[in-house]
């Protein structure tokens, strides 16, 4: 077992306060958007006392840091676990599954750098879980409320997409109506924004809060056509505890709030809108599902909880009173969001371990024996299929 120091990813949608609250420090300048845990060689972890690289320390041995199943994990850590602290919203965004990542990673090979949108050759997928309430927009909404929407437009453009959706309710048509959005000028995107913030509270589909992050993202970006497609998105808030699986191909946007995330090892996104990074509207386009999604969020249902995802890694999260302990699988990494405790390895090794502090156990460490009164998440691998 080996603490980790902190890893800190600066993005200008991060928050100020919370991680460096987390984990006992005074805030800078910056913003602190996320805290990784993981080997990605982008940004991998470094054990606290050596600072040497996690990724360095499962390349000397994988088969003791990962188990049985470091050839299937190609000998590496299949996983990235985050608190992600967000102040303002993320890009409109997806994540390509395996087949899309490894054929767009390979087709892009002669680009430079800078004009790629495949890093990895891996798909991605997600799972998060809110520390403190969470908003997010995630899958497109049935076709009636999105027409609901549209009907609010006084261009007739917008009843046009109606018609397509109304005559074809398909995914074909509605990747159809987003292909044209994706093209429309910003005079369109203006009057359409002018429309639904004049409408409310009249209509009936969108929230208050929606209606007000639509509001901020006007400001923002004023003649995205990433605007529309914001409002064809459901809008959830995950309570704490609640967690919600985001699979490759969904689009979805976090808006505000702090969770917990573990994500595949890879750092493939496509960006349809929304942002000042990097927009691939014809990759959103060919990667995409266009079905319409009713989010399906878990709550925990005992003090011990792991949640449901089909991913080679799982998420748990461990409301503590005494003491808990576990065999281990494979690698997991902790760290507790309330209270401090003490792990000890099964060869006796013991550390304690603050909030806010993250903690790598490797495979060979067998098991572990946690003591303490606090609420940890967990990230471990499991099998699929």
């Amino acid at each position: 077992m080996q603490l980790l120091g902190k890893n800190i990813q600066h993005y200008h949608w991060g928050d100020y306060e919370y991680i460096p609250s987390l984990q006992g420090r005074v805030s800078g300048a910056d913003p602190e958007a996320e805290l990784w845990m993981g080997a990605h060689p982008k940004s991998p972890s470094r054990a606290l006392d050596t600072n040497q690289g996690l990724d360095e320390l499962i390349a000397l041995n994988p088969d003791q840091a990962l188990g049985e199943h470091a050839k299937d994990f190609n000998g590496e850590l299949p996983y990235i676990m985050k608190i992600l602290a967000i102040r303002s919203p993320l890009s409109l965004q997806v994540h390509p599954n395996e087949e899309q990542a490894s054929a767009g990673f390979k087709d892009e090979a002669h680009l430079e750098k800078e004009t790629r949108s495949y890093f990895s050759p891996r798909g991605k997928e997600e799972i998060v879980c809110a520390i403190t309430d969470t908003d997010i927009k995630f899958g497109f909404r049935s076709v009636s409320e999105i027409n609901s929407i549209f009907e609010l437009a006084t261009n007739d453009e917008f009843h046009h997409l109606q018609q397509i959706l109304l005559q074809r309710n398909s995914e074909e048509a509605l990747k159809e109506v987003i292909g044209k959005i994706l093209t429309y000028p910003p005079p369109l995107v203006q009057s359409f924004a002018a429309d639904i913030l004049s409408s409310y509270p009249r209509n009936t589909v969108l929230s208050g809060s929606e209606i007000s992050y639509f509001g901020d993202l006007v400001e923002m970006y004023p003649a995205d056509p990433g605007l529309v497609i914001f409002l064809m998105m459901n809008f959830l808030t995950l309570l704490p505890g609640e967690s919600l699986y985001v699979p490759p191909r969904i689009t979805h946007a976090y808006l505000h709030g702090n969770a917990v995330e573990i994500t595949s090892n890879s750092d493939n996104v496509l960006r349809c809108g929304l942002t000042p990074k990097q927009i691939d509207h014809n990759q959103y386009l060919a990667v995409s599902s266009f079905s319409t999604t009713h989010p399906e969020i878990q709550r925990p249902i005992d003090t011990v909880h792991t949640y449901s995802s089909p991913t080679r890694f799982s998420l748990s999260r461990l409301d503590i009173e005494h003491s808990w302990e576990v065999t281990l699988n494979g690698p997991e990494i902790l760290i507790a969001t309330e209270g401090s405790f003490t792990i000890t390895s099964g060869h006796g090794q013991s550390l304690h371990v603050d909030k806010g502090m993250p903690v790598w156990i490797p495979y060979s460490d067998k098991n572990y024996q946690i003591s303490g009164t606090c609420l940890i998440f967990r990230c471990a691998t499991q099998r699929v299929g």
